[in-house]
């Protein structure tokens, strides 16, 4: 077969399966996203002379991917996908590093709420200076003022 050795070339590259079907009826290169898609089964449906490699759905639905004229070439192909799904590390879910990120941000509000917190003492014990200063304008803890007598 034109220097073709294997029926079958079958990757995982990242989450995406990457299969070669060589002996297909068409031959055809199919790429499935393992993220997106989390619960499925491959199955083989047909019968002599017309054999399907495909998905099945949750609810049941077949989705073929792959025609082969013999069950032997369906089986490898079946065989092939099986032993890199089974085989196949895929990263880590995004959730620890979304949990990290939590954890950043929860640190970051907790830095956030002390220097607002030292600030507001920080004015209170300034404002209280200004009052011993002759001339300063007279502040009033709890009573609305003008910012223009204030500012004077």
């Amino acid at each position: 077969m034109l220097g073709i050795k294997k029926s079958v070339d079958v990757k995982c590259v990242g989450h995406t399966l990457v299969a070669g079907f060589h002996c297909a009826n068409p031959p055809l290169i199919w790429k499935f996203d393992l993220e997106r898609n989390h619960s499925f089964t491959i199955s083989l449906q047909g019968e002599d002379g017309d054999w399907e490699l495909g998905l099945t759905s949750p609810k049941g639905d077949f989705y073929p991917i792959a025609r082969f004229i013999n069950r032997e070439l369906a089986d490898e192909a079946f065989h092939a996908l099986q032993k890199i799904l089974m085989k196949s590390k895929l990263p880590l879910p995004a959730l620890p590093k979304t949990l990290l990120g939590w954890l950043g941000l929860l640190a970051l509000c907790f830095v956030l709420v002390i220097l607002a917190h030292l600030a507001a003492v920080s004015v209170r014990s300034h404002g209280a200076t200004l009052a011993n200063v002759p001339g300063a304008p007279l502040l009033r803890p709890g009573v609305p003022q003008a910012a223009d007598d204030l500012l004077k």
